[in-house]
């Protein structure tokens, strides 16, 4: 396991070109090797790159668990040798140590996050895109939490709007950008995900399309659900909206706004068994369809029911909508940077393990194929 950092600074721009490009150089390296499953993470608001944050701690002990879980996946496959890397983006999300004025910097550190995010952000993530595309079996996860995820989706969102006009011959949409994107309680406005949501809207999905981007948002977060509306409703308040829906969308975070919901993850009063093989089985069991209910562990991702006024065939198409927002149960994240528990962090490492991969089940085969 290999971990690198790339930092930025207010103005977008790389701290240290020269450590960016040696960090990608490096990963190039054991791509001509063997192949590299790279996990990128952009830390949130009062996080920085530093070695004491607890960001940079977690992340660490994140990876150790992708390995694990990546090496069952990858047994007596192509893919057996393969390395993981991740790659910590830091930015100046602490830069206020002092009450109150570190809570102050709330609207300061959003503009800094898009900033980061449309410039030295997209270069880094493109070039590890690139990285991803040389063989079949690369793997490309990439991860934000709080303005960490609104500088992800700033740095992403034009690729994965234009990534909707690319199927596939199975009729999927093919992932371009990664293999998967996941935000864990992003601080960016609902209308942001506008463009997109009426894209998929209108799209017909078929069963085995794998997840493109995943939003989790906890019931219990109450910095997106209380502070970041009223700091939207401030910074909004001249800004001319032609619905009152629209104003809506444009105050309330993305994770909190019920029309675009698409999951719940629950807790279980009972947990399943957390042995690879029957998790990964049964996420393809809901990944084709025949459940809409995915339990892992202390877990289960369900999807959302649909409105009963929709018509039967765009109900079964929604059912496989590979841009979900997850509504998250309080008891597995208990508020906004409590995102690192064991069952949430449990429930994550298996869902970036199981994406792409196919398995032989109900056989005592243990064989995976790739994506």
């Amino acid at each position: 396991m290999l971990m690198g950092y790339v930092e930025f600074d207010d103005q977008g721009y790389l701290r240290d070109a020269r450590s960016k490009d040696s960090l990608i150089e490096h990963i190039r390296a054991i791509d001509r090797d063997r192949p590299v499953l790279m996990v990128v993470f952009a830390h949130g608001w009062k996080h920085n790159a530093a070695p004491d944050d607890g960001n940079v701690q977690a992340f660490a002990q994140f990876l150790g668990k992708i390995a694990k879980a990546d090496a069952d996946v990858c047994k007596n496959s192509a893919c057996s040798a393969r390395q993981v890397v991740g790659v910590y983006l830091g930015w100046r999300g602490l830069s206020n140590r002092v009450e109150p004025f570190k809570t102050l910097t709330f609207w300061g550190r959003k503009g800094r996050a898009h900033r980061v995010g449309t410039d030295g952000a997209t270069e880094v993530l493109t070039e590890l895109a690139k990285i991803k595309a040389t063989r079949p079996a690369n793997r490309l996860i990439i991860t934000g939490h709080s303005f960490g995820g609104a500088l992800v989706y700033n740095a992403l969102n034009q690729l994965l709007i234009r990534d909707t006009a690319y199927v596939g011959k199975d009729g999927r949409v093919v992932r371009n950008v990664a293999n998967l994107v996941v935000l864990v309680n992003p601080a960016f406005e609902a209308a942001r995900f506008n463009a997109l949501q009426r894209k998929a809207s209108a799209m017909t999905f078929t069963p085995g399309q794998m997840p493109i981007l995943a939003i989790f948002t906890s019931q219990a977060d109450t910095a997106t659900k209380r502070a970041f509306p009223a700091g939207r409703a401030l910074a909004t308040l001249f800004s001319e909206h032609s619905t009152a829906e629209q104003k809506r969308q444009n105050i309330q975070a993305i994770g909190h706004y019920a029309p675009y919901q698409t999951h719940t993850l629950m807790q279980l009063a009972t947990p399943s068994t957390v042995e690879f093989r029957d998790f990964a089985c049964s996420w393809k069991a809901y990944s084709n369809g025949t459940t809409d209910r995915w339990n892992v562990g202390a877990v289960a991702l369900a999807r959302t029911p649909e409105k009963s006024e929709s018509s039967r065939s765009s109900l079964e198409s929604a059912r496989f909508n590979p841009y979900m927002v997850v509504q998250v149960e309080k008891g597995i994240i208990s508020g906004h940077n409590e995102i690192w528990g064991d069952e949430f962090s449990d429930f994550l490492y298996r869902f970036v393990a199981v994406q792409g991969y196919s398995r032989k089940c109900g056989t005592t085969d243990n064989a995976m194929a790739e994506e």
